[in-house]
């Protein structure tokens, strides 16, 4: 098991790791909420589908059509 948080460079690649989750949480959520509250239909589907192809990136999201 490689551990990488004693080194210096260990902790910068774990920011940088948090950092872009933090980055795919907030791009999801302004998606979400695209998706919800978008004034026409053509920018509800944008966002729900450009939503969906993100979060086919999580192994656990159940792929459909």
């Amino acid at each position: 098991m490689l551990l990488l948080a004693p080194t210096a460079g260990g902790r910068t690649a774990l920011a940088y790791a948090g950092t872009g989750l933090l980055l795919l949480l907030a791009l999801t959520a302004v998606l979400a909420l695209g998706a919800a509250y978008a004034p026409t239909p053509a920018h509800r589907t944008a966002a729900r589908r450009t939503l969906h192809l993100l979060l086919r990136l999580a192994p656990w999201y159940p792929d459909r059509p």
